[in-house]
């Protein structure tokens, strides 16, 4: 189904205060939980970091069957971790994954062990960077040498039509200046530039609520799109963030699966899983079984304040605010760009 008419159905289900599981936007891989980086702010939702979890890995042929349950439902397929590159398999994943008929393949990493043939292979790029300073940068990442890396590998992507490239950072209350220095580094060089709060579990960090320099950079960042920037997220949910509101979440709208295929279920935030796909499970009947029919509520009574989650969640029940985010998108970006969220 056409990305656009599945909004259309999950509108007109909120519209009468419903939920559902199908038609999910995209499929979310968490590869390994595996990092090459420490970073300090690394939250998975319930209170870890991504490279204290353990899971038994899939190999490529795991992956390959979840990938043939999950294609039926969407031709969107996000690869993340931990640190994806550090999956041995990933090569192996990515060509599957075309063979399977997945259309649009995202990759969500540090960069630090990106290679020619991986960018070529994927459609689009995410890279972390919470700051230009080097020193301040690597001591966040706890790793000597690591924004030097990942700077170079930016500027040798800047101006590709193909991947697209974006940029993600953190916001906590100490590198807010340096975000500003971020998205004028990524409006440069025609970047998408993304950014969300650091969590504590599923709630802001402390230190951002009424900050005014928080405001400031969500401020600038709001003037950047509103001058045909590129940048991720709505006008809506630039303009609601400084509030963090509270909102009905629909975690659904992508699926996302653990390093051993198992199904996250409502979301990842809450790190519970409903079993795995690696054995030729049908996602649906899992989803159906979890939820006890075919409408959900996420019923976590949190509000996570990611555009990954807020944004997506708000837009569905926002039609104006997403038909705004796509006469935003036409002017930023060019015809047969891509990109997630």
């Amino acid at each position: 189904m056409h990305p656009a008419l599945k909004f259309l159905v999950h509108q007109g289900l909120a519209a009468l205060g419903r939920q559902t599981f199908r038609f999910p936007f995209g499929a979310f891989f968490y590869l390994t939980y595996r990092c090459n980086l420490r970073c300090r702010y690394c939250d998975v939702g319930i209170g870890r970091a991504f490279p204290t979890l353990t899971a038994p890995e899939l190999p490529p042929e795991g992956w390959r069957t979840v990938m043939a349950a999950v294609r039926p439902h969407t031709d969107v397929l996000l690869l993340s971790g931990g640190e994806p590159l550090l999956y041995p398999g990933f090569r192996q994943v990515v060509a599957d994954a075309r063979r399977l008929g997945f259309s649009f393949l995202s990759l969500n990493t540090n960069g630090l062990l990106l290679e020619p043939d991986i960018i070529d292979a994927v459609d689009a790029i995410i890279i972390s960077l919470d700051s230009l300073d080097r020193q301040r940068s690597d001591r966040l990442w706890n790793r000597a040498g690591a924004t030097d890396r990942v700077l170079g590998i930016l500027d040798g992507l800047a101006g590709r039509r193909h991947p697209s490239v974006m940029v993600n950072s953190v916001i906590l209350p100490g590198n807010l200046a340096d975000l500003e220095a971020v998205l004028d580094f990524c409006v440069a060089r025609g970047i998408t530039f993304s950014a969300g709060p650091a969590l504590a579990g599923n709630r802001p960090v402390a230190g951002l609520a009424g900050n005014p320099d928080f405001h400031r950079l969500v401020g600038r960042i709001l003037a950047a799109k509103r001058a045909g920037k590129r940048i991720a997220a709505s006008v809506d949910y630039w303009r609601a963030l400084p509030r963090f509101p509270r909102f009905s979440c629909h975690p659904l709208l992508v699926w996302r699966f653990c390093p051993d295929g198992s199904l996250l279920y409502p979301c990842s935030r809450l790190h519970r899983t409903i079993g795995t796909l690696a054995g030729g499970a049908d996602p649906v009947d899992l989803l159906t079984r979890a939820a006890g029919g075919p409408f959900f509520e996420a019923g976590c009574g949190e509000a996570c304040p990611l555009s990954c989650y807020m944004d997506t969640s708000r837009l569905v029940r926002r039609p104006l605010s997403l038909l705004r985010e796509g006469l935003y998108r036409l002017r930023a970006f060019s015809r047969g760009h891509r990109m997630v969220f």
